[in-house]
C-alpha cells in the first residue's frame, strides 16, 4: 500500500534527481548517437552549423523512468493508476520519436502514432473504475490537445536551448499550480520533468553540444499536456479555470505553432516542410543574438507561467483580466513577429503565381498584412477585458452575484456601441507606424463617445438606478490607455529589439537639440533600413544643455565634439543645425577625422530610400 509522505522532502529531491540523471546520461547519450551515425548535420533550413549527435531524448526519458520509480509516489492505488496511462502514452510516443530519429517515419505515420498516445490517455481517463475524470464530450478535444501541444514542442526544438528551456518552465508552472490545487501526484511528475529537461539543458544550451531529437521532443510535450490535462481534470475551481489553466500555460508553443500553421501556407510553403520561421528565428532575424532571442522567449512563458501560478491566488475574475490584456500582449507580440521578412521573394512570386481560389484561401502577400479586421478582434479583447478590470478596481477584487449580473448586462451594450463609435470614427484607418497625437487624440475622443453612448444606452434599457457610473469612468481610461499602448506596442518592440542588440547597431551622434535634432532622433527610432542607437546630442543652447530629449541626453556644446567621438565610439553624426554655416563647419571637422556625416536633409533622404527592412509594419 501506498502512503504519504514529506513533500517538503519529496519534491526537492524529486527534481534534483531527475536534473543529475539527465546531466549524467546525456553525455553518454551523445557518444552512443555519434557511434550509431545519429548525427545532425548542418542544412540550410537548419539552425545549427555543426554536426551535433542527437538522441539527447534517451538522456531525458531515463531519468524521467528513474525518478519515476526511485521517488516515492504518495498516492492511493486507484488514483496511482490513472498516471500508468500517461506512462504507457509516454513510451508510445518515446518509441515513436526514437524510430523516427534513427530510421525517420512518414509524417503520417508519426501522425497517427501520436493520436493512438494521445487515446491511451483518454481512454485510461474515460474508463477507469467507470468513473470518467472528464466529460465523454471533452474527449475529441483532449485527444487533439494532446496532438497538437506535443507537435508543438517538436516544433519548438528549432534552436539550441528552446524546447529544453520552455519545457523546464511549463513543468514549474504546473508543478505550482497543481500542488496549490492539492494534486501532489501532478505537482510531483511535473517537477521530474521539469528537472529532467534542465539538467539537459545544460548541454543543450547555446552552443549546444546534443540535440534532443523527436524521442526527446515529442516525450516532453506529451506529458505535459498529459500533466495538463490530468491537472485540469482533478481541478475543483470551475469549469472556467479549468479550460482556461491549459492555455495559459502553453501560450507559447501554441503561439510559435499558429504562427507557423498560418505563414508557411500563406507563403506556398507545407506546415511540414522545416525552416527558420519560427518564433526564435525571427527574433534572430531582427538583430538579437541566439541567445538573446531564446532569453525573450523564456521571459515570455515564465510570465504566463507566473499567471497560471497566480491564478489560485488572484481568483478567477482578476485572473481573466489579466489574461485578456497579457494575451493582446502575446498576439501582437506575434503579429510583430509574423512581419519579418524571413521567407524568400520566390515565395511570394510562386504565391502569386498559383490559382485565384489558392490566394484568395490562403491569404496572398497584400491580404495577410491587411490588418483593420485584427485591430478590430484585438479591440473586442481590450473592450471586455478594461469593463471587467473596472468592475474589479471599482469593487476591490470581489464580483458578488449583483455585479456580476450588471456585468453581463453591460457587457453585450459596450462591445456593441464602443466597436460602431470606433469604425464610425476612423479609428481604423489609421497606420499604426506613424500614429502621431491626432491619433491618440481620435482614440481618447472614440472612447469617451463610446462610454457616453453606451451609459445613455444602458440607461434607457434598465434605468438610472443600475447605472455604474464610476466603473464607466475608470472603464474609460482603462480602455483609452490600453488602445494607445497597443498602436505604439510594435514601435516599443521595435525599440527594445534594436536596443537589445550587441552588434549591427549604428551609433549615431546628433548636433543639434532644437526641432531637428527632435526630428532626427524620430527617424533613428523608426528606421527600418538599419538599426541606430542615439548615444546623445550636442547644442550650444544653454536650455538643452544636461537635460535629455525622447530619453537622450544632451552632453555639452558643439564644441565638445571631439571628445564626445572618442569618449562614445561614434560611428556616424548627423547634423541638425539650425544654420547651414553652422552645419557645413561641423561636417568638415568630421570629415577632417575620417567620420561619416550628414546633414539633415541628407539624412532624411537617405531613410526616405527604399531599401532591406528587418520589419515592416502594417496598418
Amino acid at each position: 500500500m501506498l502512503v504519504e509522505r514529506p513533500f517538503a522532502a519529496l519534491y526537492p529531491f524529486a527534481f534534483a534527481l531527475a536534473a543529475f540523471l539527465a546531466a549524467a546520461l546525456s553525455p553518454l547519450a551523445a557518444r552512443l548517437a555519434q557511434r550509431l551515425g545519429v548525427v545532425a548535420a548542418p542544412r540550410a533550413d537548419r539552425w545549427h552549423r555543426r554536426p551535433t549527435p542527437m538522441l539527447g531524448g534517451l538522456a531525458i526519458f531515463a531519468a524521467i523512468a528513474i525518478a519515476f520509480v526511485v521517488v516515492p509516489q504518495p498516492l492511493q492505488e486507484d488514483r496511482y493508476e490513472r498516471y500508468a496511462y500517461l506512462v504507457v502514452g509516454a513510451a508510445v510516443v518515446f518509441a515513436l520519436g526514437l524510430y523516427d530519429d534513427l530510421r525517420r517515419l512518414p509524417p503520417y505515420t508519426k501522425l497517427l502514432g501520436q493520436i493512438v498516445a494521445a487515446c491511451i490517455l483518454v481512454f485510461g481517463q474515460l474508463h477507469l473504475f467507470g468513473r470518467p475524470s472528464i466529460s465523454p464530450v471533452m474527449a475529441p478535444f483532449a485527444i487533439i490537445w494532446i496532438v497538437g501541444v506535443t507537435n508543438a514542442f517538436n516544433l519548438l526544438d528549432n534552436m539550441d536551448g528552446l524546447s529544453a528551456g520552455i519545457a523546464t518552465v511549463v513543468g514549474l508552472t504546473l508543478f505550482g499550480s497543481s500542488h496549490l490545487e492539492g494534486d501532489r501526484q501532478s505537482a510531483l511528475i511535473a517537477l521530474i520533468v521539469a528537472g529532467a529537461a534542465s539538467g539537459f539543458l545544460l548541454h543543450n544550451f547555446n552552443p549546444a553540444r546534443i540535440f534532443m531529437g523527436d524521442c526527446g521532443s515529442l516525450l516532453l510535450g506529451y506529458l505535459l499536456s498529459g500533466l495538463t490535462l490530468l491537472s485540469a481534470a482533478q481541478s475543483t475551481r470551475g469549469v472556467t479555470a479549468t479550460l482556461l489553466l491549459p492555455v495559459v500555460v502553453m501560450a507559447l508553443p501554441i503561439l510559435d505553432t499558429t504562427l507557423v500553421a498560418i505563414l508557411r501556407p500563406a507563403n506556398g510553403r507545407s506546415i511540414a516542410q522545416g525552416g527558420r520561421d519560427h518564433l526564435s528565428h525571427r527574433l534572430v532575424a531582427l538583430g538579437l543574438t541566439e541567445r538573446q532571442a531564446v532569453l525573450v522567449l523564456y521571459l515570455i512563458a515564465a510570465l504566463t507561467g507566473l499567471l497560471a501560478v497566480g491564478s489560485h491566488l488572484l481568483g478567477l475574475w482578476p485572473t481573466l483580466a489579466i489574461w485578456a490584456l497579457l494575451m493582446a500582449g502575446i498576439v501582437l507580440f506575434g503579429v510583430f513577429l509574423g512581419q519579418v521578412r524571413v521567407y524568400t521573394e520566390a515565395d511570394f512570386q510562386r504565391l502569386d503565381s498559383g490559382s485565384v481560389i489558392g490566394r484568395m484561401v490562403l491569404g496572398g502577400r497584400n491580404l495577410l498584412y491587411k490588418q483593420q479586421v485584427a485591430a478590430m478582434l484585438l479591440d473586442l479583447l481590450l473592450v471586455m477585458a478594461s469593463l471587467l478590470a473596472a468592475y474589479l478596481l471599482r469593487f476591490e477584487g470581489r464580483l458578488d452575484p449583483l455585479f456580476l449580473s450588471q456585468f453581463a448586462r453591460m457587457l453585450p451594450i459596450a462591445v456593441s456601441v464602443k466597436l460602431a463609435v470606433f469604425l464610425a470614427l476612423g479609428v481604423y484607418r489609421s497606420v499604426w507606424r506613424h500614429m502621431g497625437l491626432a491619433d491618440a487624440w481620435l482614440i481618447v475622443r472614440a472612447c469617451t463617445l463610446g462610454t457616453i453612448l453606451t451609459a445613455v444606452l444602458f440607461l434607457a434599457i434598465f434605468g438610472e438606478a443600475s447605472l455604474p457610473r464610476t466603473v464607466l469612468l475608470i472603464d474609460l481610461l482603462v480602455l483609452s490607455v490600453a488602445m494607445l499602448a497597443s498602436r505604439r506596442s510594435f514601435e516599443l518592440m521595435h525599440h527594445l529589439v534594436t536596443q537589445s542588440r550587441r552588434d549591427d547597431v549604428t551609433r549615431v551622434l546628433v548636433v543639434g537639440a532644437g526641432d531637428g535634432g527632435e526630428l532626427v532622433l524620430r527617424a533613428l527610432y523608426r528606421s527600418r533600413r538599419r538599426a541606430y542607437r542615439p548615444v546623445g546630442l550636442l547644442d550650444d543652447d544653454d536650455r538643452y544643455l544636461h537635460r535629455t530629449i525622447q530619453g537622450v541626453p544632451v552632453l555639452g556644446p558643439v564644441s565638445d565634439l571631439r571628445a564626445v567621438l572618442e569618449e562614445r565610439q561614434v560611428d556616424e553624426v548627423v547634423v541638425a543645425l539650425p544654420t547651414e554655416r553652422q552645419a557645413q563647419r561641423v561636417l568638415r571637422e568630421c570629415e577632417a577625422l575620417g567620420l561619416p556625416a550628414l546633414d539633415l536633409a541628407s539624412f532624411i533622404k537617405a531613410e526616405l530610400q527604399p531599401g532591406p527592412a528587418a520589419v515592416s509594419i502594417g496598418s
